[in-house]
């Protein structure tokens, strides 16, 4: 149980607003806008808010800092997931730190693996889609030919 105010809805607005800028937690505490809350009462508000992770003070939230990207290929995910299963395999010793990324790499992988098969079936659906309707416009255009060549007659 907090020992603190509770956090007004304007104090989450704002604090939102400022990781979405990708402040630190430093930069955030120094601002100033939080007057009487702790750097720890900060940091378990953004945790609580899940508006970012700070590892440390100088680390900056990425929320808001995602743009589009160019789907990959799963050669592409298979080759990173090698790649990262041989430096961990190299690995004489290594920190958290190093196994929550390879761990991070390998449960994306995974994902990825099932959201590129609905991909490339929707893909698949798309472009029978698209042939139906050439093919429904090129009966359109037969059949319209065929009413000209009796009506003709």
């Amino acid at each position: 149980m907090g020992r603190g105010e509770r956090w007004t809805d304007a104090e989450n607005t704002l604090l939102m607003e400022m990781t979405q800028q990708g402040l630190s937690l430093d930069a955030i505490v120094k601002s100033g806008k939080f007057e009487g809350r702790t750097p720890q009462a900060i940091a378990k508000q953004i945790e609580r808010l899940k508006l970012g992770v700070f590892v440390g003070q100088n680390k900056k939230s990425f929320v808001g800092q995602i743009s589009k990207a160019e789907i990959s290929g799963f050669e592409d995910f298979l080759a990173r997931y090698v790649d990262a299963f041989n430096k961990l395999c190299e690995m004489t010793e290594c920190t958290k730190e190093d196994l929550e990324r390879i761990r991070l790499v390998f449960t994306a992988v995974w994902k990825y693996r099932e959201l590129f098969r609905e991909y490339e079936r929707w893909e698949e659906l798309e472009q029978r889609v698209e042939n139906l309707a050439k093919m429904v416009e090129h009966l359109k255009e037969m059949r319209g030919g065929k009413k000209d060549e009796s009506a003709q007659t």
